[in-house]
C-alpha cells in the first residue's frame, strides 16, 4: 500500500541567539542549511576578501532577519538533521570574526587605495554600529532606555567619534565636497542609529494593534454571547434544582466562558495563577467543579504578584473553602478579598451548621493546621468565628510587600 506524506514546508531562516559571535548570522544559516556553523563562518571570512562583499552581506541579513532564542523548534524546522553546531563560542569562532575583520579592511584598502590611517575611522563607525545593534537584539526596551542605555550611549559615541575621525582625515576636498560628505557621513550615522529604535517602535506599535484588534472582536463576541449563552447557562443552574450535578456543569461552562470573553483566563493547572486574586479565583473554581457548590468570589483593591506570604493565604483560603463545602452542609460559599493599605485580607463565610471551636468534632481539625498553622507560619493571622446552627467565617490577615 502506498502512503502518501504532506510534505514539509520549507524552513524559514532566522538569526540564532545561542552561540553567536556579533549578530547570529552564521549560527542562523548553520542551522537553516545543516552545515557546520565554523564552515559557514569560515565562508564568510573568506568571502570578505571579495571587495567586502562578505561584510555587506552580513550587514543586510543582521538587518533583515529576526532574531530566536528556539534551539528545539529551529533545528525541528531544519529538517536537516544534521547536529547542532557547538552552542558555546570557542577560539576559533573569535579568530574566524577577527580574519573577516581583517580580509574586509585588506580589500577595502585595496580597491580604494585608502591608507591604514584612514580605516580606523571605519572601524570606529564599524564597531559602534555593531555594539548598537547587539543592544537592539538583547530586546532593550527603547521606550524607557533601562538596562541598555550606557551600551546605547556607548555605541552612538564610537559612530559619532567615527564621524569626527573621517571629516578631520578628508584633506585636499574643495569646500562643497567636504561638506556634502560631511552632511551624508551624519545622515549615515543617524540611520546606523536610528534603525534600530524604528524597528523596536515598529514591532510594539504592530503588536498594540494586535492586542487591540483581538480585545475588539472578544468585545464584539462577548455582547453577542452575553444574551444568549451566559444567559442559558445561568438559567440551566436556577432550574436544575437538586441535580447537583448538571449545575455545577452549568455554573463551571460559564465561568470558563466569562474568563475567556473578559480576557481574565488562566491555566487550570494547580499553582498556575501568578496574582494573588486570580489565585483565589481559581481556587473557588477548583472548590466548586470538586464539591459542587456555589462560590461567590469578590475582590476588592489592586492585584499583584503572588509572593511566599500571599501564596500562604491563597492556599488557607482555599482550605477554608473545602473545609465549609465538606462540613457547612450548604451549597452557597462567600468569598471576599481586599489588598488595601498593605494588608492583605481574606473572608470566608458560610451560612451552614457551624460548630463550637472550643469543641473541635472529627475531622475539623484541617482548619487549625492547614488554616490557621500556614498562615500564622508565613506572617500572617487566621481569626475563625463559628457557633451551632450559625455558620462560620474564617478572616485571614497577612502584609503585603509594597
Amino acid at each position: 500500500m502506498v502512503t502518501s506524506s504532506t510534505p514539509r514546508p520549507y524552513p524559514r531562516f532566522t538569526r540564532v541567539r545561542q552561540g553567536r559571535v556579533i549578530g547570529g548570522v552564521a549560527t542562523g544559516l548553520s542551522r537553516h542549511l545543516g552545515v557546520d556553523v565554523r564552515v559557514v563562518r569560515l565562508l564568510l571570512a573568506l568571502s570578505c576578501l571579495l571587495s567586502g562583499a562578505g561584510v555587506f552581506c552580513y550587514a543586510l541579513m543582521w538587518v533583515l532577519f529576526s532574531q530566536t532564542d528556539a534551539d528545539a523548534d529551529t533545528t525541528a524546522d531544519s529538517g536537516s538533521g544534521e547536529p547542532d553546531g557547538p552552542s558555546e563560542v570557542s577560539r576559533t569562532d573569535h579568530l574566524l570574526v577577527v580574519l573577516a575583520v581583517i580580509g574586509a579592511l585588506v580589500a577595502f584598502t585595496l580597491v580604494t587605495g585608502s591608507t591604514a590611517v584612514r580605516l580606523w575611522p571605519i572601524l570606529v563607525i564599524g564597531l559602534g554600529a555593531v555594539i548598537v545593534w547587539r543592544t537592539y537584539d538583547r530586546g532593550v526596551d527603547f521606550s524607557e532606555l533601562r538596562g541598555g542605555a550606557p551600551t546605547l550611549l556607548a555605541g552612538g559615541a564610537l559612530v559619532l567619534t567615527g564621524i569626527v575621525l573621517v571629516l578631520v582625515n578628508w584633506e585636499n576636498r574643495q569646500a562643497f565636497g567636504t561638506t556634502l560628505m560631511a552632511v551624508l557621513l551624519t545622515l549615515a550615522g543617524v540611520a546606523v542609529l536610528g534603525v534600530p529604535l524604528w524597528l523596536k517602535m515598529w514591532e510594539e506599535l504592530t503588536l498594540e494593534r494586535a492586542e487591540r484588534l483581538a480585545a475588539a472582536e472578544r468585545a464584539e463576541i462577548a455582547s453577542r454571547l452575553h444574551d444568549s449563552v451566559l444567559q442559558t447557562l445561568a438559567l440551566i443552574q436556577k432550574r436544575a434544582g437538586e441535580d447537583t450535578e448538571i449545575a455545577g456543569l452549568a455554573r463551571s461552562q460559564e465561568r470558563e466562558l466569562r474568563q475567556w470573553l473578559f480576557g481574565q483566563r488562566e491555566n487550570a493547572a494547580a499553582g498556575a495563577a501568578t496574582t494573588v486574586f486570580a489565585a483565589l479565583k481559581l481556587a473557588c473554581g477548583e472548590v466548586e467543579d470538586t464539591y459542587s457548590v456555589r462560590i461567590s468570589p469578590v475582590t476588592v483593591g489592586a492585584d499583584g504578584l503572588l509572593t511566599e506570604t500571599t501564596r500562604a493565604v491563597a492556599l488557607a483560603a482555599r482550605e477554608a473553602m473545602v473545609n465549609a463545602a465538606r462540613h457547612s452542609g450548604v451549597r452557597d460559599i462567600d468569598v471576599y478579598a481586599e489588598n488595601l493599605a498593605g494588608e492583605l485580607s481574606v473572608y470566608v463565610r458560610d451560612r451552614g451548621r457551624g460548630f463550637d471551636p472550643e469543641v473541635v468534632p472529627e475531622g475539623h481539625h484541617g482548619l487549625a493546621e492547614s488554616v490557621r498553622g500556614r498562615v500564622t507560619r508565613a506572617g500572617g493571622t487566621a481569626l475563625i468565628r463559628s457557633a451551632p446552627g450559625e455558620g462560620t467565617e474564617v478572616i485571614l490577615r497577612a502584609p503585603v510587600d509594597g
